[in-house]
């Protein structure tokens, strides 16, 4: 066996492992759910490191499980761009046919490097619960006449989860490693690995779209919003808690939670 093709199989071998320590992370243990996402995290960064020539990066897409039968809503389709911002990867909408459902439903995409896409879906997936489940409460008390808007409920709670997910914005990209240290890219690296190394993966995810039919981004059109529906939603973004944990080698780890 030649040196690439032990460097494909152990690639290989990574990639797999991450997919069932993703899968792990989902479990109700909150123990085993905080130690599978650190080993898919630390396997992450490993693998991020090993692709330094192009030959053994991997272009992927992700499609979330969770669908809706309208076009997605603005926040959620901003929620998708943070995420895909934070991560490095493509995102996208997919409209296609569910057999489940017997209709055409709308989903959220990643396109990117391997395993960028699987921990951005993980990410999304995640906040994408706790925004739907604060909209659903905000909207009850409008519903109540416990919140006071000029708007209707539904698009009151619309604009309540826009300023939940700005909310959230900032404290996503305050986890996701930054620069060539984060990253671990060796100390006297002058920045050329790092812009190399994103330049590499931009070339790639292009030549992966070029493939695929796979629409652009809507523009996001301007909207006046509920000021009420805002100040609730940026409160209600402010609480949730983001914790980096500490894995073992100093890695971090990126949990979800909110504080009560």
């Amino acid at each position: 066996m030649t040196e690439q093709q032990q460097d494909e199989s152990k690639l290989e071998r990574a990639i797999r492992k991450i997919k069932r320590c993703l899968a792990l992370s989902q479990s109700s243990n909150e123990n085993e759910a905080a130690t599978a996402m650190r080993q898919a995290q630390s396997l992450m960064r490993e693998y991020r490191l090993t692709e330094m020539d192009v030959r053994l990066s991997d272009v992927g897409e992700v499609e979330s499980e969770m669908s809706r039968v309208k076009r997605r809503p603005t926040w959620d389709r901003h929620l998708s761009s943070i995420i895909g911002q934070a991560f490095d990867v493509r995102p996208f909408s997919r409209r296609n046919w569910c057999s489940a459902t017997g209709r055409i439903v709308d989903r959220a995409l990643f396109v990117g490097v391997n395993p960028g896409p699987q921990i951005a879906m993980y990410a999304y997936e995640t906040l994408l619960a706790k925004v739907t489940q604060a909209r659903r409460e905000y909207v009850a008390r409008v519903r109540s006449g416990k919140q006071r808007s000029a708007y209707s409920p539904e698009t009151a709670g619309d604009h309540f989860a826009l300023a939940w997910v700005s909310a959230v914005h900032g404290k996503i990209h305050e986890l996701v490693p930054r620069g060539e240290e984060d990253l671990g890219l060796p100390q006297h690296s002058n920045g050329r690995d790092l812009v190399a190394v994103e330049a590499q993966s931009k070339a790639l995810v292009d030549q992966y779209l070029a493939t695929k039919e796979i629409g652009k981004a809507r523009k996001v059109r301007e909207v006046e919003l509920d000021l009420n529906a805002q100040i609730e939603g940026l409160l209600a973004g402010q609480r949730v808690e983001l914790n980096a944990g500490l894995a073992s080698g100093g890695q971090d780890v990126l949990q979800l939670g909110k504080t009560g």
